[in-house]
């Protein structure tokens, strides 16, 4: 049976060079066929018809990269249905080298194929959030707390609207979200934040709880109207000084 083998390089250097080192080796050695994206975050966002693509619908395919979970929501968020019955996933932030090697070994076809490369943006982190709506209760605090127009909230549904607003090494929305739901593929220092598979409610709650305090203070609603409010304030300029770039754009005409 036909197999393929899609490897992200992680253009946020979360997983190690070794790791990355070995598994291009055995790439490279054994011809199987296997994509290699440059960094799969940059890519579900400038291209997404591309991943949508790359995944197959009709064979086995192995996702090598980070958390499962926040693969998912990658793809997800690219417009492809992650709990498909012939994806699995490879965590490279959790497997040993040995065990990335033999899971390939097993996985992979007995003929030698060429490879392909999709390369993402350079000029950009590809820092954003995804949103597990398995657990998000769209209460929108993601929303007003941001003030870079990220998150929007349509039809009770808060969806990522402009990931390339986001700041980057921001990961502040999702320290505050009450029902840990806001995944950085990108946040090297693990846990839930990162996409982590596996959740500590307690621990996550308590985090939480002291997060909130102190990024927004004792009165938490209060602080996240002012940001609201600010957010607004933000959008509205911006918008004025677009209109202006164009006004004198056209005087020069």
């Amino acid at each position: 049976m036909q197999k393929k083998i899609i490897y992200c390089d992680c253009g946020g250097e979360i997983v190690s060079q070794e790791i990355k080192e070995s598994i291009s080796n055995f790439l490279y050695k054994e011809k199987v066929d296997a994509i290699q994206l440059s960094d799969l975050c940059g890519l579900c966002v400038s291209e997404k018809h591309d991943v949508r693509n790359i995944i197959s619908f009709q064979f086995p395919t192995l996702v090598v990269a980070c958390h499962p979970r926040a693969v998912k929501k990658l793809l997800e968020f690219a417009g492809v249905e992650s709990n498909l019955d012939n994806l699995s996933f490879l965590n490279l932030r959790e497997t040993s080298i040995d065990e990335i090697v033999s899971t390939l070994k097993n996985f992979c076809n007995d003929e030698p194929a060429l490879q392909t490369e999709h390369i993402s943006e350079t000029n950009w982190p590809s820092w954003y959030p995804v949103i597990d709506y398995e657990r998000c209760s769209a209460c929108g605090q993601c929303s007003d707390f941001c003030l870079f127009g990220v998150y929007e909230k349509v039809d009770g549904i808060v969806k990522v609207v402009n990931p390339k607003g986001c700041k980057n090494s921001c990961p502040a929305c999702a320290r505050i979200c009450p029902e840990t739901a806001i995944i950085f593929p990108k946040y090297k220092h693990g846990g839930a934040i990162s996409g982590s598979d596996s959740i500590d409610e307690a621990a996550e709650h308590q985090r939480q709880g002291q997060d909130l305090k102190t990024i927004l203070g004792s009165d938490i609603y209060k602080a996240l109207e002012m940001r609201k409010a600010k957010r607004q304030s933000i959008i509205k300029a911006d918008a004025m000084r677009k209109a202006i770039e164009e006004r004198d754009r056209a005087k020069e005409q």
